[in-house]
């Protein structure tokens, strides 16, 4: 409780710190990359190398604007340092992409119309003994679902045997304060399971220096490569409201050590059948809400760490009282019978030195005392420069959750949206371990490897452990159009709780074309 206190009196007051005469936004309003979207990588990489002023925040997300502007950045100081021939493909590429966005800041011209930004087509060999697995079904274990290979797919679950998928971003803007973003996706697979739907779709607007979202969007709130321990994209997106500043703004008084700031608060409503999901004799509540509150501070250049409170709440027969709410500002729960909400609460980091970063993820769930008594956690290192180029890098990665994580006494689907972990598919009680390699080469082109091992539900007998390991490539064959592709194997030892020991493979090809 005195860590929700803490979090929530901290955000209040440093927020405040903003709200004074005179800040009127000027800018013009963007979309958002998707989360997904490879200039990720290619940001990613630039901050590693030192190109990029301020480390970027862990809230995702970024406007098409701030990649503008990290453009720009990367630029002035490439004219100071050198950039290697593929990272200066890279930059070229974003320049390419957001150039409407840097002449806006240059004040040469307007907004886009409406226009298509990214098409894929994906083709996907998925030879498994059994295509998905759930999380134990004992008391209170998280009703969801997971596979290998399954991480950051907007709740796309790959069936066994052959699966296509055609996705296409639109993106533009309506006058100087109205964005919109359409991402129709088409997918078929084995099965004959064809279906379409808008995967995003939100409209975004601003008064003075606040922004407004509402809509389908997918979210990615944390540090880690392989998952987010509160809110990550590998469920589907959730049609929600979205209040955030629309640029980091100073810390001013007190508060001002703190550098820069930002918030995002977000709401959406979580399925109308959560009841009729869980399993007989336990509880759920249809129309559950899902609060988020989220700061991100960046002291120095070297240096960005988020707090984040997100609350499970309300649903139909569990409705929150002004006495509710008031309980749930300073953060004291209820015992169990009139309990109304379940929380995770925490931070993360990331803090750049030379030649290495650091980065971590602490939260808890439903915390007492002045520690969080039920804990989750993720701590990583990020080399860019194996070599002295950086066109080798590496990533190593731990996370870690408690017996009781993504589990509650009266939401007892768990921390869950349509069958998927709103956090990271590992579950409770769950160990992770990472180890990622990349070789970049001039002209966009990439390779790389990975091996990743998951100790599941560890306190259950036959617990699984899943090994993961893949080749993942990415061919520029021309402007505009790309070829991605990976080859991945997975072994399940105890697949669904028993002896058996079930072996994946997965193969896939992406044809991309990026504008």
């Amino acid at each position: 409780m005195m860590m929700k206190k803490t979090l929530v009196a901290g955000m209040m007051a440093a927020a405040a710190s903003v709200m004074v005469p005179g800040l009127a936004g000027a800018e013009a309003v963007t979309a958002d990359v998707p989360v997904g979207s490879v200039y990720y990588d290619y940001v990613d990489k630039l901050s590693g190398m030192g190109y990029i002023d301020s480390l970027p925040d862990g809230a995702r997300p970024y406007s098409r604007m701030q990649m503008a502007k990290w453009v720009l950045q990367a630029e002035k100081n490439a004219k100071d340092k050198p950039m290697p021939a593929y990272l200066a493909d890279e930059l070229a590429s974003m320049r390419t992409a957001f150039a409407s966005e840097i002449e806006v800041l240059k004040g040469r011209s307007d907004q886009d119309d409406l226009a298509l930004r990214q098409a894929s087509l994906q083709l996907a060999s998925y030879n498994s003994d059994q295509s998905s697995y759930k999380q134990s079904k004992k008391d209170f274990q998280p009703n969801a679902k997971w596979q290998p290979f399954g991480q950051g797919t907007n709740g796309y679950d790959y069936a066994d045997g052959f699966n296509a998928v055609a996705k296409a971003e639109f993106s533009g803007n309506i006058g100087h304060k109205t964005a919109i973003s359409l991402t129709p996706r088409l997918s078929w697979n084995d099965d004959d399971d064809a279906e379409l739907k808008l995967e995003e779709g939100y409209v975004k607007t601003k008064t003075g220096i606040v922004e407004y979202l509402a809509g389908r969007q997918a979210l990615s709130y944390g540090q880690g490569k392989t998952g987010k321990l509160v809110l990550d994209n590998t469920m589907k997106p959730m049609t929600m409201a979205q209040v955030h500043l629309e640029d980091d703004m100073p810390v001013r008084g007190f508060f001002r050590f703190l550098g820069k700031q930002n918030y995002h608060v977000f709401y959406a409503q979580l399925e109308g059948d959560r009841e009729d999901r869980v399993a007989k004799g336990h509880t759920d509540y249809d129309h559950a809400g899902l609060l988020g509150l989220r700061a991100d501070f960046t002291p120095s250049d070297a240096f960005t760490f988020g707090l984040m409170r997100v609350s499970m709440l309300g649903g139909d027969g569990n409705a929150l009282s002004k006495s509710d709410w008031r309980h749930w500002v300073t953060g004291h729960n209820s015992d169990a019978e009139g309990d109304r909400w379940n929380d995770i609460a925490g931070g993360d980091f990331r803090v750049r030195l030379p030649g290495v970063q650091f980065y971590g993820e602490v939260y808890g769930e439903d915390a007492g005392g002045l520690q969080p008594t039920e804990r989750g956690y993720r701590f990583g290192t990020y080399l860019p420069q194996l070599t002295r180029d950086g066109s080798w890098d590496m990533t190593l990665e731990y996370a870690s959750t408690n017996p009781f994580w993504y589990k509650h006494q009266k939401y007892q689907n768990g921390w869950t949206y349509s069958d998927d972990i709103i956090g990271d598919s590992m579950g409770n009680n769950a160990k992770k371990y990472y180890l990622g390699v990349n070789h970049y080469l001039p002209g966009e082109n990439q390779i790389g490897a990975y091996f990743m091992r998951t100790q599941m539900d560890r306190s259950a007998g036959n617990h699984p452990n899943v090994y993961e390991a893949a080749l993942t490539g990415r061919l520029k064959l021309q402007d505009h159009f790309f070829l991605d592709g990976s080859l991945g194997l997975a072994k399940i030892e105890n697949a669904d709780y028993t002896d058996r020991t079930d072996k994946d493979v997965f193969a896939t090809a992406m044809a991309r074309w990026q504008y």
